[in-house]
């Protein structure tokens, strides 16, 4: 959990993240590292991992109701620098809906990322269930390689699963963006949708976890969510799908599945969660997660 003893902040540099120049600064660049006075780091999507070079990243669990005023503003800044269409009322009322948050962190407690999670239960057709739905989530593109935002991720789902017991799990996401839906497959054997079809049994509890928390805006013969107006959808070049993708089966399906991602159009996706049903990086971070917290 997050320490009480955190330094604070300095935060007098967000006050320009209210001009558009800033929030285009940021997708092109990444300024908002720059704002951080940061020496420069290696972009990872050419250099490879973080992991030894100049950031050292760590993460920290902390429950939503907790956070200060100035971090949630930071976090904003961050979503907004990345994000069209994402006003801080917006951003304020999902995060009210969340129970915790896991937040990136260089060695000076500056942020570089965060997700969002909401922890609830539910009655099912087959009984009670707990849900881990996951809300915003964002990585300063200077970090984009690193996996503490994983780790973090499997420790709060460790501890979920440790509390549940007997009760089935289930990870319960929205994408947006081809990166969030590549985790299923990077984690999980059985999810839906599926570009095999596989979890297929899964979309009653998907269409009743996506009308219940976004009623009116769910289509259950799509499984997309339109919102009245966008609640935030990729900006600049974070839109644009890399050369070297295009090529990738899961990301292909999910650019079938949903054509207005850009738009800020969202696609629901279920996966039970349980060590049985994962595999490869997510079997070995959560199993990891799962000694160390028992």
């Amino acid at each position: 959990m997050e320490s009480a003893n955190a330094p604070t902040m300095d935060f007098s540099w967000a006050v320009a993240a209210e001009t558009p120049e800033f929030r285009e600064r940021c997708r092109r660049q990444s300024a908002f590292m720059r704002l951080h006075s940061f020496h420069p780091v290696p972009d990872v999507r050419q250099y490879g991992s973080l992991e030894g070079r100049t950031m050292k990243l760590h993460y920290e669990i902390t429950q939503s109701d907790l956070l200060e005023p100035a971090k949630i503003a930071e976090m904003h800044a961050l979503f907004e620098a990345c994000y069209d269409c994402a006003p801080k009322s917006a951003f304020d009322a999902d995060l009210a809906d969340k129970t915790h948050v896991v937040l990136l962190l260089d060695e000076a407690q500056r942020l570089m990322g965060f997700s969002t999670q909401q922890i609830y239960e539910i009655e099912t057709a087959d009984g009670h269930a707990i849900i881990l739905f996951s809300g915003d989530t964002v990585i300063a593109p200077s970090c984009w390689g690193t996996q503490e935002l994983v780790r973090g991720w499997c420790e709060l789902t460790a501890q979920m699963l440790i509390d549940a017991g007997e009760v089935p799990c289930y990870w319960f996401l929205i994408s947006k963006g081809f990166r969030t839906y590549l985790y299923l497959p990077l984690f999980f054997k059985n999810y839906h949708p599926h570009p095999d079809r596989l979890g297929m049994g899964l979309k009653l509890l998907l269409d009743q976890l996506a009308v219940e928390k976004f009623p009116g805006a769910y289509d259950p013969a799509t499984g997309l969510i339109r919102f009245p107006s966008s609640k935030g959808q990729l900006g600049g070049d974070l839109a644009e799908i890399p050369d070297h993708r295009h090529d990738n089966r899961d990301v292909r399906f999910f650019l079938a599945q949903n054509p207005d991602f850009t738009c800020g159009v969202e696609l629901a996706c279920l996966a039970p969660i349980s060590l049985a049903n994962t595999h490869g990086l997510g079997r070995r971070i959560l199993t990891q997660s799962l000694k160390r917290l028992t």
